[in-house]
This record gives C-alpha cells, sequence and structure tokens, in this order.
C-alpha cells in the first residue's frame, strides 16, 4: 500500500495546527469573556467527568491501535481482522461505561450538582471510539484527517458565534463541543469502510484475548496521563468553579502548544514502529534523531517565552478578569519542555519497542506523586498549588523514563553537547523580549513584538551557531524561492 511521505504528512499535520491554534485564538476571548470565570468552569468540570469515562472506556485501545495498525497496514485482511477485534472490544466497553455513567450522575450527590452538563455532553462517551481515529493515523492518512479537522472547526466556530451570547448559553457552548468531537467520529466511521475487506474474515478466527494484555497496560499508562490532565481540574473543581477557569484557561493554551511540539513525533510514530517491524536500524536512527531536534527546537524557546510574556498573552487571550491566572502560566510554562521530552521517551523509544510496561510504571509513579502534591497545595495555593504538582509530577515521570531508556539513548544524539545550542539560543532570546517589556506599547503590539523579534534572534542565533536542522531548513527556503524566480 502506498504509504504518504513524512514530508507530506508533517505539511498536513502543521496545517491542522495552525487551524487549531487559529480556532483557540477566535473563540477563546469569545467565549472566556461571554461567558466567565464560573460557567465556563462549570463547562470545564463536566468537560474532566466524561474524559475520564472517555478514557476508561477507550481502554488503552487508541495508542495501542496505531502501533498495531502500522505494523501491518500493507495487509488489507490484517487490518479488517485487527479493526473487527478490536472494534469489539471497543464497543462492548463503551456500552457498559455509558450505562455506568448515567447511573453515577443519578447517584453521586457531587455529580447531581452538574447533571444537565454530564447529561448534555454523555453522547461524547458513546461516540467518541466509534471513530477509529488510530486506525487513520497508523495508515498515515493524513490528507483526510486534515480536511475533516477543518471542515468541522469552521462549522464550530460559525455555531459558536451563533449560539453563544449570553453567560446562561453554557448549555449551548457544552453541546457544540460534544458536535465538535463527534462530527468528526461520525464522518471516521462512514469513511472507513473502503479500507477494509470482509473476504475471508470468520468469526472463529478473531482473537480478541491476545490485545488485553497490552491494552491494558497502555490504559494503566493513559489513566496515569490523564491524572495530570483532568484530577487538577476535578479537586479544584470541588473549591470553587472560578479556580477551574483560572487553571485551565492557561493550561488550554499551553496545551495548544505541546500539540504544536508534538506534532512531528505524532507523525513519526507509525513509520518508526514500522522501521523496528522491519528491523531497520537506519531509518530508526535518523527518524528518532530529528523528532529529538525538532522537540527541543520547539520546546525550549516557547518555554522561556511565554514564561516572559505571560501577562501579555493572558491580557489578549482571556481579558483582565484572568489577571490571576499569570503566574499559573509561568509555572506551567516549564511542562512544555517536560512534557516535550516524556513524549520523545515515551512514544518514540518505549512504544514503539513494545516497552509500554515502563512507559506506564513512569506515569503511573509521576501520577501518584501529582496526587499528594494536589492534596497538599490546591488547598492552600488553588490553581497555582495544581500548576506545581502537575510540573513537579511531570519532572518526576521524565526521570523514570530516563533510568529505563538509558541504552536506548546512547544510540541517537540525545546527551549529545549540541543540543546546549537550544540553550543557548532562547536564553538570548529571552533577554531581547525583556528589553521590549521596557517600551511603551500597548499590550497586543508588545506581544506581537515580541514574537516577531523573539522568532528573528532564537533562529538567527541558532543559525549563527550552525544548528543542523535550522540550516536545513532556511536552505531549503532558500532554494524553492530561488527555483521559483528562475522559472
Amino acid at each position: 500500500m502506498k504509504v504518504s511521505s513524512i514530508k507530506l504528512n508533517f505539511i498536513l499535520n502543521t496545517i491542522r495546527l495552525c487551524m487549531g491554534a487559529f480556532f483557540l485564538l477566535i473563540t477563546t476571548p469569545y467565549i472566556s469573556r461571554i461567558l466567565g470565570a464560573q460557567n465556563l468552569g462549570k463547562v470545564d468540570y463536566a468537560t474532566s467527568i466524561i474524559n475520564y469515562f472517555i478514557l476508561f472506556t477507550a481502554l488503552g485501545i487508541p495508542a495501542y491501535g496505531i502501533r498495531e495498525i502500522a505494523r501491518i497496514r500493507d495487509s488489507i485482511f490484517e487490518r479488517t481482522k485487527l479493526v473487527l477485534e478490536l472494534g469489539i472490544i471497543l464497543f462492548v466497553n463503551t456500552v457498559i461505561g455509558f450505562f455506568i455513567l448515567l447511573f453515577l450522575v443519578n447517584t453521586i450527590p457531587i455529580l447531581k450538582g452538574s447533571k444537565m452538563l454530564i447529561l448534555i455532553m454523555s453522547s461524547w462517551v458513546l461516540f467518541n471510539n466509534i471513530g477509529l481515529e488510530w486506525f487513520y493515523q497508523g495508515m498515515e492518512n493524513q490528507l483526510y484527517i486534515t480536511i475533516r479537522f477543518i471542515v468541522i472547526r469552521i462549522i464550530v466556530i460559525i455555531l459558536m458565534f451563533l449560539w453563544v451570547k449570553t453567560p446562561e448559553d453554557f448549555y449551548k457552548y457544552a453541546f457544540i463541543l460534544v458536535l465538535m468531537n463527534s462530527g468528526s467520529n461520525i464522518l471516521n466511521l462512514i469513511n472507513i469502510w473502503k479500507y477494509l475487506s470482509f473476504k475471508g474474515i470468520k468469526w472463529d478466527i478473531l482473537n480478541l484475548k491476545k490485545h488485553i494484555r497490552s491494552i491494558l497496560i497502555i490504559f494503566i499508562g493513559t489513566l496515569s496521563i490523564s491524572i495530570y490532565l483532568q484530577l487538577d481540574v476535578v479537586m479544584l473543581g470541588n473549591i470553587g468553579s472560578e479556580y477551574v477557569a483560572y487553571y485551565t484557561v492557561p493550561n488550554k493554551l499551553l496545551r495548544l502548544v505541546l500539540v504544536l511540539i508534538t506534532a512531528f513525533g505524532n507523525v513519526l510514530l507509525p513509520r518508526i514502529s514500522n522501521c523496528i517491524q522491519k528491523k531497520d536500524k537506519e531509518n530508526y536512527k535518523r527518524y528518532t534523531n530529528l523528532s529529538l531536534k525538532y522537540i527541543l527546537l520547539l520546546s525550549i524557546p516557547s518555554m522561556v517565552g511565554i514564561f516572559f510574556l505571560a501577562d501579555s498573552i493572558i491580557f489578549v487571550m482571556a481579558g483582565v478578569n484572568f489577571t490571576i491566572s499569570i503566574l499559573t502560566m509561568r509555572i506551567l510554562c516549564i511542562i512544555l519542555f517536560v512534557v516535550g521530552i516524556a513524549y520523545f521517551l515515551g512514544y518514540q523509544i518505549l512504544y514503539p519497542h513494545g516497552l509500554e510496561k515502563y512507559y506506564t510504571l513512569s506515569v503511573t509513579i509521576a501520577a501518584i506523586t501529582n496526587f499528594v502534591f494536589n492534596y497538599i497545595m490546591i488547598p492552600k495555593l488553588k490553581q497555582n498549588g495544581a500548576a506545581l504538582g502537575t510540573v513537579l509530577a511531570e519532572i518526576i515521570g521524565v526521570l523514570i523514563m530516563l533510568y529505563f531508556t538509558k541504552e536506548y539513548l546512547k544510540e541517537i544524539s540525545f546527551y549529545k553537547k549540541e543540543n546546549l545550542k537550544y540553550f543557548f539560543a532562547a536564553i538570548f532570546m529571552g533577554c531581547f523580549i525583556c528589553g521590549i517589556r521596557f517600551l511603551n506599547l500597548g499590550i497586543f503590539t508588545r506581544l506581537l513584538l515580541s514574537i516577531i523579534v523573539g522568532f528573528i534572534t532564537y533562529f538567527g542565533s541558532l543559525f549563527m551557531m550552525k544548528e543542523i536542522l535550522v540550516i536545513t531548513i532556511i536552505s531549503n527556503i532558500i532554494t524553492r524561492i530561488l527555483k521559483r524566480r528562475e522559472a
């Protein structure tokens, strides 16, 4: 089967990221101002509950499915068999999880307060798993994913501005969030049949049992990661919905940046898994080194830049009512680097090698410490306590993963001194950004100027230090420009 080039997949993935950033830039300021901290916090709290049920019903199949589809994608018989096996597990678990959700929301007092919101969003649990997003990722069908993503986001933006106009419209906002995610999954289900063939497939050849162990191991790891992302929100919701909003606004913005940082790794995960399956060590090393450089190239300057620009970012994106979130963002921005490294170690080293048990152990220990830190710090420091707990837990997780991957890291450029170039360039960039803060400029103008100057100084510094990835990118751009002029 013909597989798209990594360059094309990366371009398409970048287009989705840009669209996602545009979506966030358009909707976040509007929704934050219209709904306010309290109502926005209610929706975020209900979303965190729904996300737990999505996590439990999906088990570890999304990550497992990408790897397994990538390994056998050239055989239509094998991939059809795999889709049926994993699909049956998903269907049974989803139905059970949905009815458990309905039962709990009618019996647990703390959930009854958000009953209407949770019921509105409950269909998200049903539709999440039928889309089989992992199949398209494993097949590296980035073109379809990109077109679908753009169409759904455009529809959602229109609906948000048409329907959400007062603070009382937070129920409509919740429904739109469901539509944004469920719409994609319905399209996935309609489109998937052209990739499958049921010729020769019989029920007695299906083997669901062989997947259970790996799925459960990955699920435990996924659950632990979700604790980072959801437990702090749930614990904050217990002391006040406004604290949820003060935390989730900077957290959402940073998570968007993290999506950009890990974008190339998402593209490479199926390819790396395929290289390991074929024992292609040369391309494996090339892809992992490329992924590492990309993560360092983006995560380090993003962390430094956001630390210095947190006040301007919060004022522009959420307004003065969210001033309290500035310190929260400065604490949380550390995760851009730490999670970037964790993603590399987990999804570029451990997962492709079938060592998910070590990844799961790392994030489980980190999740336990995250709970302990949150329990101690959230009552005293509110949203800042949640931010500190998340950062400390992520650091612990990375340290454990470094131990388990030490032999594999010797084969690539992880510990080479040349990686320090990214830190030096980011510090140099930070000096310029600090200087701009003293200029008498408006908030938006200062933010825009800081981003432009920071971009130029950072990449200019790396170019002067002859960083290979930057030189390659700039050389390719210059070559394309010259070819167009000659044409």
